[in-house]
């Protein structure tokens, strides 16, 4: 692959934003400077945010759609979610998905179980009839036949067999988030000394914040060794409650998602940027990670270097693939995304060096 530089941008990094150029070589970032060498390969960005492609940890669909629609957006990977079914069903599905291409586009690195292992009573629009208990016996068999691309399971740690599975996950590099769940704060702190390292979409599938009934809420805004993710679609949670996440868990403590259905086909009625079921059951999110970005800088009391950071740095770490990706870092590879500085409108997305997505082609 050719060499290439994007000048003239306004680079979010790791140590905040800068002005300058960014040297692209055989798909990773060679040079971070304050101007290209004389006679490259340039994109003249315009002053334009230059930032890590951002990472959706919580998207639904067929992956090869989501790959293509979502690099639009500045996503350039994402971990496609499956939710409960019935277990012969489900474990087709694990497998089908497991095997399926991408294409190009962002990149897929793999499944995102929200479920079978959930508490019916915060079962929100997922199947609940198909909730129940995990066992070690039924993780090996989905582990098997999501042959190793198996990276993110959400689990209600109050269920009997939890903490063992937990353990089973964390012995098999398997990231274990709490979600769907009625757990007091006792039974949160049990997963997280089991292993666990995560909540889903923060505030809903669990119950709210009580001054004298702690639970897993409390626990998620206090304890730094769960990273929060939180749908940021002005729907799932307030700007209010945001700025009080943001505040309790840091940048480094929260990753940004979207659960997004909009590729996934169910039978729902979009509302205010979400989505909802015939009974009014609020059932996931229209949202793109830009607008995550955005809403975390216009309403959530965010910069953008701390957004992005959001959206790009902490799932990376989250999945244990810092050195990767989710920073604008010599030697990661350039998964970038190019917005501009009013609207934060995508004009440029790069996958392994490669422009994927340029606005008005």
């Amino acid at each position: 692959m050719d060499d290439l530089w994007l000048t003239h941008g306004q680079l979010v990094t790791p140590r905040g934003i800068v002005s300058g150029a960014v040297g692209i070589v055989r798909g990773r970032i060679a040079a971070i400077r304050a101007r290209a060498p004389k006679g490259a390969r340039t994109i003249d960005v315009r002053g334009a945010y230059v930032a890590p492609g951002f990472i959706d940890l919580h998207v639904w669909g067929d992956p090869a759609a989501v790959a293509r629609e979502a690099v639009r957006h500045g996503t350039t990977a994402f971990l496609t979610a499956l939710g409960p079914d019935e277990p012969r069903k489900l474990h087709d599905a694990v497998r089908r998905r497991a095997s399926q291409a991408t294409g190009s586009g962002a990149k897929c690195l793999g499944l995102h179980l929200e479920g079978p292992f959930l508490n019916a009573v915060r079962g929100g629009a997922l199947p609940r009839r198909w909730m129940r208990r995990p066992t070690t016996t039924e993780l090996a068999r989905l582990a098997q036949s999501a042959r190793g691309r198996l990276k993110l399971l959400t689990l209600a740690p109050e269920l009997a067999g939890a903490r063992e599975a937990i353990r089973w996950c964390r012995k098999r590099g398997i990231i274990v988030s709490l979600g769907h769940s009625e757990a007091t704060a006792a039974e949160a702190l049990a997963a997280i000394e089991s292993g666990a390292s995560a909540a889903t979409h923060a505030f809903n599938g669990m119950r709210p914040f009580h001054h004298r009934e702690p639970g897993l809420l409390d626990v998620v805004l206090t304890d730094p060794r769960l990273t929060a993710m939180a749908i940021l679609d002005g729907v799932h949670i307030s700007a209010y409650a945001f700025r009080l996440l943001l505040r309790a868990k840091g940048p480094g403590g929260v990753a940004l998602v979207t659960d997004s259905i909009r590729h996934e086909g169910w039978a729902v009625t979009r509302r205010r940027g979400a989505y909802y079921t015939a009974g009014g059951v609020l059932a996931g999110s229209g949202l793109t990670m830009i607008r995550a970005v955005r809403n975390a800088v216009a309403s959530g009391g965010a910069s953008v270097a701390e957004a992005v950071r959001m959206a790009s740095e902490t799932p990376a770490r989250l999945l244990g693939l810092s050195r990767q990706r989710g920073a604008l870092r010599v030697g990661v590879r350039a998964d970038l995304v190019v917005f501009d500085r009013r609207f934060f409108t995508v004009q440029t997305t790069l996958v392994n060096g490669g422009i994927v997505y340029k606005r008005g082609d």
